[in-house]
């Protein structure tokens, strides 16, 4: 098994949050509300530059009805 940098891993989040969100067809805008997060804070994670919090994840991922375990697969 080969472990991603830090940067890298983070990079990996943000292309799975992204691809999630268009499959489901929301905006950063409807995702950012839905989840009760700030827009410049999704679109940091989207950019993998912002190393968020599990609760940032959750939300996430419960605004997108989908289990935290798919943001990070």
């Amino acid at each position: 098994m080969k472990f991603l940098s830090d940067k890298e891993a983070l990079k990996q989040l943000g292309k799975s949050i992204v691809a999630l969100r268009k499959k489901y067809n929301i905006s950063q805008a409807d995702l950012s509300y839905e989840a009760d997060i700030d827009l410049s804070t999704l679109s940091r994670l989207e950019r993998g530059i912002l190393n968020p919090t599990y609760l940032t994840l959750y939300k996430i991922a419960k605004a997108l009805k989908t289990p935290v375990k798919d943001l990070l697969d």
